[in-house]
């Protein structure tokens, strides 16, 4: 790929809105936002650059009146004519958009974390408030819960023994000890991380990967699931790993991000739970933060969502995303998008566009929505422009 340009930025809004903005989804139909907050679900329509339906949560107590209250997903299901809402107190809501009428499907006691629905939209995954995961169907019939930490490496466990894997090396009885010793040793999460689970699907959607943090160890691993929730794989420990997660669309390797002793590196692993490669991001460890790691549409290209570590508790910290590609087993650093260290600008979300594969969304805390598209070469321009 060669360089990747900025053709046009759209800026949106600030629209007049209560509370701020905290997660949102594209209504593909309709060519709209659906934006969630602490009161409830805007949507916007870049097109006349307003507000076009407001819905509120607190009027049915799914949302406290206070303002203290957050959505942890947000996806807009077409086939239903419905956007699905989850609340971190553990409700999951439908809400049509037409008649503004609201439905819970289903609550959690002990709240949620993550929602997050498989790329087909068949299966939706819940991450619960007591580490569990429950998969449900698209009618949110229960399938199965599972306890995230297992003990268990899973189903591939066989597939990963060989003369490659340190267990089954000859060490001696000097080496034995020493291998034994660093089994015993449970490497911390970074010290940047947010201490959420993550979940993020294969393309074909026929597997999931959840990374969460041990609350004995104190270490955060992945494991892979399958659409069942049969246990596949589990990561080993690995000493600095970070919340970031993000499967490559095409399904060879699953991203994360790692804070070593003097480089800040993101991390690829196989479905199987092994690393299988890395590459070191541009910045002195330190000096900034990883908050998420998106693919675009054909995995060519990988957004780093950063921001600068606060020099001090009330300072301003700039924020901006990295695009990176990869040629030759080599990841070249292909532009730099950043969004000040204003409050109002500061990212809340980015998606990439479900259709176009260099375009990307992104919204900032000052109900700023902004939909850049970029283009890797001539061809992709002239793609862009007609």
């Amino acid at each position: 790929m060669r360089n990747l340009k900025l053709l046009h930025a759209r800026e949106h809004g600030p629209v007049q809105a209560l509370g701020s903005p905290q997660c949102f989804c594209l209504h593909a139909d309709q060519g709209t936002l659906l934006i969630g907050s602490e009161y409830g679900i805007l949507e916007l329509d870049p097109a006349i650059r307003g507000v076009t339906n407001d819905i509120s949560l607190t009027v049915d107590g799914f949302l406290p009146e206070d303002g203290s209250g957050h959505i942890v997903g947000i996806e807009d299901l077409p086939d239903q004519e419905s956007v699905c809402v989850a609340t971190a107190a553990g409700d999951v809501i439908l809400c049509n958009l037409s008649t503004k009428q609201l439905e819970c499907v289903g609550s959690v006691d002990s709240g949620l974390t993550t929602m997050s629905w498989s790329p087909d939209q068949e299966l939706v995954l819940l991450v619960t408030g007591q580490q569990t995961l429950i998969m449900m169907t698209k009618d949110f019939e229960p399938i199965t819960e599972k306890e995230i930490h297992q003990d268990d490496f899973g189903e591939g466990k066989f597939i990963t023994v060989g003369w490659g894997k340190k267990e089954t090396q000859f060490h001696g009885s000097e080496g034995k000890q020493a291998a034994h010793r660093k089994q015993m040793e449970v490497p911390p999460a970074s010290s940047s991380d947010d201490g959420r689970p993550r979940v993020t699907w294969r393309g074909d959607g026929q597997f999931v990967a959840v990374s969460a943090i041990c609350p004995q160890t104190g270490a955060r691993k992945v494991r892979v699931w399958s659409r069942e929730l049969v246990l596949q794989s589990t990561s080993e420990p690995i000493s600095g790993l970070e919340q970031a997660l993000a499967w490559k669309p095409s399904g060879s390797l699953i991203a994360s991000t790692q804070e070593k002793p003097n480089k800040h590196d993101v991390v690829f692993f196989e479905k199987n739970g092994l690393l299988h490669g890395e590459f070191t991001l541009p910045f002195q460890k330190g000096k900034a933060k990883v908050n998420e790691l998106l693919w675009n549409l054909d995995s060519t290209i990988l957004a780093v969502w950063l921001e600068d570590v606060k020099k001090e508790k009330n300072s301003e910290t700039n924020t901006y995303v990295q695009l990176w590609t990869v040629g030759n087993y080599h990841w070249y650093l292909k532009q730099s998008l950043h969004f000040g260290s204003a409050e109002k600008s500061q990212l809340v979300s980015l998606l990439w566009d479900p259709e176009i594969p260099y375009r990307l969304h992104a919204l900032c805390r000052g109900w700023h929505f902004l939909g850049l598209l970029h283009l890797c070469s001539l061809h992709g321009l002239l793609k862009g422009v007609l």
